[in-house]
Order: C-alpha cells, then structure tokens, then sequence
C-alpha cells in the first residue's frame, strides 16, 4: 500500500475514533450521577454591630445529583452554602446536614442537593464588632558594618485598623511581624513584612504589610558646648549653684542627626533632693536627650555645688 493509501485509512480511522468518541460523551453527559463537590461557606450578618468571634469553616462538602452535563457547569457557576445570623446574638449551633435548602444554586443549573457531606454541626459565637488601630512591632536583627548604626526604624503605615470581636480586639497592644535578619549593612533600606495573625479570631487587618525604612549612617563622635546645668527639686529655703554652670556633652551616633545637634537638644540636670549630701564634695549630673545616639555624657560628669540659705527677707 503506497503512502496517499496510508494516509486515507488512517484519517478514516481517525474519524470513526471522533465520531465514537463524541457518541460516548453525549451517552455520559446525559446520564444522572451523584457528585461531590466542596463548596464555600458564607455567614451574612447584616447588623453591623456584631460580628463572628471565631473564623467559621472555610468549605462544606456537598452531594450533588443531575446530568453529567449539568454537573459538569457546577465549577462554572460557583455554588455556596449561605448562613444568615443577622438575627442572632451570642452562640448560635447549627447542624448543616439538616438544611440543605442553604445551597445556593444558579437557576441555570438542573441539579438537585442531595445531603450535606461535612462538617456536620458548627458552632458560630458571636460578639460585638470593635475596630482599633495598633502599632505594630518588627523583630528584627540588623547587624551593620564596623562604622556605622542603626539610628531607627519607621513603619508605614505606623499603625493598622483590626476590625474584629471585642474581646480579642481589646486585648490589643502590638501588632507582631515577621522576624527577618540583616547583615553587614552600610546604608539605609527598606523591606516589607508581613503581620502576624491570631487565626483563632476572626478579624480583619488593614493593611496586612508594612513597609519598614531602616535609617543607617555612618556612625560619628561630637560634643556640643554650652550647655547649662540644672538643678531641680530644691527647697525654697536653698539657694544652689552649679560649678560650673556650662558642660560639654560628648556624645555618638548617626553623622546626619549629630550635624544638626546643638545645645539646646540636651539637659543636664542635677536632683538636688536625692543627689545632695551636706558633706558632698561633689554630685553627677544626668544627662539626656530626645536625639536617637548611641551614647552621651557630660564633660566633666562631676559638679560642686554652692548651697546658701536664703535670707528670710527674700525665702518664699
């Protein structure tokens, strides 16, 4: 047999195999079968007020009876199972088995519910819908390089809405992340991290990253002159004076935050009532700051002071 002859009889064999094959299929899609398929769980609550407590089951698993062309368009048109409990309050136990009237079917569908496979009973707890804002907080590790700090970090958004039951939404402080590890770093970046969720409770985060800049520079030294010495908590009946009145404060940290530090940025302070002694020869001074540095003190750490007795003329 030549090769056109080969050729026919194979594309005659082809068409008898389609034209069986399409017999089959029509044979099978009209034909009635059970079929079971897992489909969503909905919970409407249309007060706003409340709001489920723990997360409901995410499937229920459903049999199914119709054609096989009809149960073949089921992942087509989506079907789900519905429970409302806007008119509930607390706990509310259902047994899903017993209600598969909660089968939302398309109209186009000619299929029929025939049981409901699992979960059997469940249990929805309600309570009352409270919204917060928390902070959230990023465990991280950042090693830099030998010259350089880690001045701070700053989230973005620096706090996220949770939307959820009041007894878990109170409870609320911090909000923890991911925990991720650097190292060897010499500038600033930024990453993303995802939040940590408590899936007992059902709640809604928003958003549910944040995007977090890290603000490393080069680490630098300076002191900053001329700044005073206070003295507090001392009795009306005291005059007191520092010796001397003025300190250096040296101190480390980011280049960019020390460039723009001045006097005015720092206190020293000296507690008169807990630090003062009538035999004192000298107190130390604390010394503080709002800058983010690494390290601070004054220069010197050590003050006399010159306490007099006012005259009663001029006492308070």
């Amino acid at each position: 047999m030549n090769a056109q002859g080969l050729k026919k009889k194979y594309k005659i064999k082809a068409a008898i195999f389609a034209l069986a094959f399409i017999f089959w299929l029509i044979v099978k899609m009209v034909k009635v079968y059970d079929y079971t398929l897992d489909i969503p769980l909905r919970v409407t609550i249309n007060n706003e007020d409340i709001c489920l407590k723990h997360p409901a089951p995410e499937k229920v698993r459903v049999e199914f009876n119709g054609r096989g062309v009809d149960l073949l368009q089921l992942n087509v048109y989506h079907p789900y199972y519905e429970v409302d409990l806007s008119e509930e309050k607390n706990l509310f136990v259902m047994n899903l088995t017993e209600h598969r009237e909660y089968v939302r079917l398309s109209e186009k569908l000619s299929v029929s519910v025939k049981s409901i496979i699992s979960p059997h009973e469940v249990k929805f707890e309600l309570d009352r819908r409270r919204q917060k804002k928390i902070p959230p907080e990023v465990p991280v590790e950042v090693k830099t390089d030998p010259g350089f700090i880690l001045v701070h970090t700053a989230a973005d958004p620096e706090s996220v809405l949770v939307i959820g039951p009041a007894g878990f939404v109170d409870t609320l402080t911090v909000l923890a992340t991911e925990k991720k590890s650097y190292s060897e770093i010499v500038r600033p970046f930024s990453d993303r991290f995802q939040l940590l969720t408590n899936n007992r409770f059902y709640a809604e985060y928003i958003p549910r990253t944040v995007e977090v800049f890290f603000d490393v520079q080069r680490l630098a030294e300076k002191e900053v002159p001329n700044v005073p010495v206070k003295v507090v908590n001392v009795p009306g009946v005291y005059e007191v004076v520092p010796l001397p009145p003025t300190v250096k404060v040296y101190v480390k940290g980011g280049e960019k935050i020390l460039a723009e530090a001045e006097a005015k940025d720092f206190t020293v302070e000296i507690d008169f009532s807990r630090d003062w002694r009538p035999n004192a020869a000298q107190v130390r001074a604390s010394v503080r700051t709002d800058l983010n540095v690494s390290y601070l003190e004054s220069r010197p750490p050590y003050f006399e002071l010159i306490v007099e007795r006012k005259r009663v003329g001029n006492a308070k």
